[in-house]
C-alpha cells in the first residue's frame, strides 16, 4: 500500500467504505473456527480487494469465469486505509464473515496472520495445489514477507506483484537548463542529489531538482533500503527492536534530510501536491514504482523522459520493494474453489498473463521477471528493464510485529517534522522516534 509509494502501490489509497458491511454481504457462511474444503465444479466465492484494484480484478474474474463457464468469481472492493482493512478483516473473522480470497499486502501480512485471518498456504503448496508452482517458484524475498514472524515455516499470501522503485527522470527539463549528466547506472546518492541541486538552482526553483525522497517522512521503502545501505537497520528480528535512532540509521536520515530545499522543495506534509509530483512536468527526478508509468505517459505527453537504477550507497543497492498478495481465508467454506482460482491465477500462461495486460504487473518468479510481457510496450521509458534488476536486488519493507508498522509510519513522520520544521537535531528526534516504535513492538510481541 507504496510511502507506501508504490502499492505501498502499493497500495493506492482512497474512498472509504463501511467494510464490515460489505464482508458481511460477502461471505453467508455461519461462524466457525476452520474452514473446509467445498467443491470446485460448479463453485462460487468472493474475491474481496481494496477499492483501487476493483477494476483490474474484475477483468480476472472475467477472464477465469470465461476459461471455466461453471465457476463464479464475484469481486468486491472496500476500503483503501491499511489500519481500517486489518480491523475490519479481523472483525469479519469473529463473525464467520470473510471473503474466500482476499487482497493481503506485506506490512498487514503479520497482523492478519496473528489475528487468525489468513489461512496457511505452505501444506497446500507442498500438497501441488498450484501445480507446478511451489513456494520456491517465488521469488523468495517477496514470499517471505507473507511468512509470519512467529511461525516463518508458515505462508499466509502469495505476492502478485514484485514491485520495485526506479529513479525518473525528465530529460526535457535537464536540457532547458543545460544539464547533460543523466542517471546512469553507476551514480550515488551524492551524485543524485548534487545534479538535483544544480538543476533546481539554475532553473530559480522554476524546475524541481528531485521529488522529496522522503515525502511527508513515512516513505520506508526509500528510508529502509538507505539505512541499510549504511549499515542500519529499520528492525531486527532477532533482537526484536528498531534500529532507526542509531548511528548508522543517523547517516541516512541526514542524507535524506538533506533534500529538502536544496535539491527538492521545501517540506509539506501534504502528500500528493500535483505540483511536487514527476507527472507535473515540473519535477526533473523522482523516485517511483513502475505502477506510475502509465499514468506519467498520459500526464508528460510528448515529454523525453526515461528510467534507470536507484543509485547506490558504498556500493549498495537502495532500490526499496515491496509487493501486495492474495490469500485464502481460513474459515473459508470454499477452500478448494479458492485454491483453483489461485491455480489459475498464477499460471504464466493463464491469470498471470492477464495481470501484465491489464494491471501490469511484474510476476514474483524469476522467469516471470526475465520472459515476462511486463516489458513489451512502446517507450518511453525505454529503460523499462531496470525494474526487473530492481526487483531482484530490491531491499524490501521491513515487516513489523503486529500494526507496530503504523506507529512507524507517525514516528518517522514527526521526526522528520520536528527536525525540519523546529529545527530539533536529527539525533534527539529519530532517536525518541526509535523509543515510540520499540514500545509499540513490545507491546504487540507481548
Amino acid at each position: 500500500m507504496t510511502s507506501r509509494t508504490t502499492p505501498r502501490r502499493v497500495v493506492v489509497a482512497v474512498a472509504a467504505a463501511t467494510m464490515f458491511t460489505v464482508l458481511a454481504a460477502c461471505g453467508g457462511n455461519a461462524a466457525s473456527n476452520s474452514g473446509s474444503a467445498g467443491k470446485v465444479d460448479g463453485s462460487s466465492i468472493v474475491l474481496n480487494t481494496i477499492t483501487a484494484l476493483e477494476p483490474q480484478f474484475k477483468k480476472y474474474a472475467e477472464a477465469y469465469m470465461k476459461a471455466f463457464p461453471d465457476r463464479k468469481v464475484e469481486v468486491r472492493s472496500t476500503t483503501d486505509k491499511a489500519d481500517e482493512y486489518a480491523q475490519q478483516l479481523a472483525t469479519a473473522r469473529l463473525s464467520g464473515e470473510l471473503p474466500d480470497v482476499f487482497f493481503n499486502v506485506d506490512f498487514l501480512a503479520d497482523t492478519l496472520a496473528s489475528d487468525n485471518v489468513t489461512l496457511d498456504l505452505a501444506p497446500g503448496l507442498k500438497a501441488g495445489k498450484l501445480g507446478q508452482l511451489g513456494a520456491d517458484s517465488f521469488l523468495p524475498q517477496f514470499v517471505g514477507q507473507y511468512r509470519p514472524l512467529a511461525k516463518p515455516e508458515q505462508i499466509t499470501g502469495l505476492p502478485v506483484s514484485a514491485d520495485s522503485v526506479g529513479l525518473f527522470y525528465n530529460k526535457s527539463l535537464f536540457d532547458q537548463v543545460g544539464v547533460k549528466e543523466y542517471p546512469k547506472a553507476d551514480w550515488t546518492w551524492d551524485d543524485m542529489l548534487r545534479v538535483a541541486t544544480e538543476i533546481q538552482t539554475k532553473s530559480g526553483g522554476r524546475i524541481t531538482g528531485i521529488g522529496a525522497p522522503l515525502g511527508d517522512g513515512s516513505a520506508q521503502i526509500v528510508f529502509g533500503p538507505v539505512i541499510k545501505a549504511f549499515g542500519g537497520s529499520v528492525y531486527d528480528p532477532a533482537t526484536h527492536k528498531s534500529g532507526i535512532g542509531q548511528p548508522a540509521a543517523l547517516k541516512a536520515w541526514k542524507l535524506l534530510l538533506s533534500a529538502y530545499g536544496k535539491a527538492s522543495g521545501p517540506y509539506t506534509a501534504t502528500t500528493g501536491d500535483p505540483k511536487q509530483t514527476f507527472g507535473s512536468g515540473k519535477v526533473a527526478m523522482a523516485i517511483a514504482s513502475r505502477a506510475t508509468i502509465p499514468q506519467t505517459k498520459t500526464s508528460l505527453g510528448k515529454a523525453d523522459w526515461n528510467v534507470q537504477v536507484l543509485p547506490t550507497i558504498d556500493g549498495h543497492s537502495t532500490a526499496g520493494g515491496g509487493s501486495y498478495g492474495l490469500s485464502i481465508a481460513q474459515t473459508s467454506k470454499n477452500q478448494d474453489a479458492a485454491w483453483a482460482f489461485l491455480s489459475w491465477f498464477y499460471d504464466t500462461k493463464a491469470g498471470m498473463k492477464v495481470a501484465e495486460d491489464v494491471g501490469g504487473v511484474i510476476p514474483p518468479t524469476a522467469d516471470g521477471i526475465a520472459n515476462g510481457t511486463w516489458k513489451d510496450g512502446t517507450p518511453p521509458p525505454a529503460n523499462i528493464a531496470i525494474f526487473g534488476a530492481s526487483a531482484r536486488t530490491a531491499v524490501l519493507l521491513a515487516q513489523l510485529p503486529g500494526s507496530s508498522s503504523t506507529t512507524m509510519t507517525a514516528a518517522t513522520k514527526k521526526a522528520t517534522q520536528e527536525v525540519l520544521l523546529k529545527g530539533r537535531s536529527i539525533a534527539d528526534a529519530f532517536g525518541e522516534a526509535e523509543n515510540t516504535v520499540n514500545a509499540a513492538i513490545q507491546k504487540q510481541s507481548k
